[in-house]
């Protein structure tokens, strides 16, 4: 198994070809709804090395044709505990083909599936799938740029063990976890700052990288201004560390330095597969914090409530398994100002 990683300077070096296999779908013919049909990536991702500005090509487009439904590629190699890095346009298309790219060993979701899903549309959407057939879970980001076909993005998945991280721009977006439940998946959060959600099935730890249109027949479809200059592919860690800064739930304001009227709770954070968890937190007023954690039933049980001493480092560890973690400061005297709320863990 080959860990050599993607990019710029194997395209160059070794060509498109011997980096990703290719094949098509379309519709069959004589009784057959469809024939998939193995192919060259080197039809249907088209570009070259001339800049019209820095990383700018004359030529970097990736081609659906017509009569095609899908157009796929998946990497040669395949990625433990894969980072993937693209920086894209994405289509403005009103209507068309739907755009998978990140990481899937093959079609039907198979050996798993952890990538993004675009929707284009007016406006498009853009949602963080994971996990395994017959059906993984797909959560719809937060904070998609609206400009997303006028300027560049920076779409990135970060692969662990147990869970995957969704970032656009270096914020992350969406948090998947997968337990390997019988208790189905669910999203438990799709608001901002990031979704959370549980995947009902763990996928491969050892993925391909996936570039997909899928749909549409019936007209040619054009994703431009892909280029492998703004891929970067390699592999990761298998254990994930935090150091998050805790967020008001359903909002993309921090808690330290905000001010509180009243009891305010914070959005969830990831606590499963972690040996280490921590709160730091700091409040210019006394008060109570609760930690409250996730249980497969959909519930949010409390786990423990500490004292908050008023402009002391609170230090709290969470010692038990669990999926997620909230945490709820109730102040005894308010306005109450919050200059400390940090998740770290490991």
């Amino acid at each position: 198994m080959n860990h050599k990683g993607i990019r710029l300077a194997r395209f160059m070096h070794e060509g498109i070809d011997e980096i990703f296999y290719c094949w098509i779908r379309r519709r069959g013919g004589e009784g057959f709804a469809e024939e998939f049909i193995p192919d060259r990536a080197s039809r249907y991702w088209l570009f070259d090395y001339r800049e019209e500005r820095y990383t700018f090509f004359t030529r970097a487009e990736y081609v659906k044709p017509k009569e095609v439904v899908t157009v796929s590629l998946r990497s040669k190699d395949t990625f433990p505990y894969g980072i993937f890095d693209l920086k894209v346009k994405l289509p403005s298309w009103p209507k068309g083909p739907t755009l998978w790219f990140g990481f899937e060993i093959e079609d039907l979701f198979g050996g798993g599936v952890i990538h993004f899903k675009f929707t284009p549309g007016a406006p498009g959407s853009l949602a963080a799938c994971a996990g395994a057939f017959p059906k993984p879970i797909c959560a719809e980001l937060p904070g998609f740029p609206s400009d997303y076909s006028e300027k560049r993005h920076a779409y990135s998945l970060h692969v662990y063990r147990s869970m995957a991280l969704w970032l656009i721009d270096g914020k992350i977006r969406s948090i998947i976890i997968y337990p390997e439940s019988n208790a189905g998946g669910s999203v438990v959060t799709s608001k901002p700052p990031y979704t959370i959600a549980l995947a009902p099935v763990k996928p491969s730890t050892n993925l391909s990288i996936l570039l997909d249109i899928d749909g549409c027949p019936e007209g040619e479809y054009v994703w431009s201004d892909l280029h492998p200059w703004n891929l970067r592919v390699l592999p990761g860690d298998p254990e994930p560390k935090f150091a998050l800064r805790l967020y008001r739930q359903g909002s993309d304001e921090t808690l330290a330095g905000s001010t509180v009227k009243g009891e305010v709770t914070s959005h969830p954070v990831p606590i499963y597969d972690l040996k280490s968890k921590t709160i730091f937190f700091k409040a210019d007023a006394p008060g109570k914090l609760r930690t409250e954690i996730y249980t497969l039933s959909g519930t949010w049980e409390e786990y423990d409530t500490v004292d908050v001493a008023g402009d002391e480092l609170l230090r709290e560890r969470i010692d038990h398994e669990a999926l997620l973690a909230r945490f709820t400061y109730r102040p005894f005297k308010v306005p109450a100002k919050i200059s400390v709320a940090d998740y770290l863990a490991s």
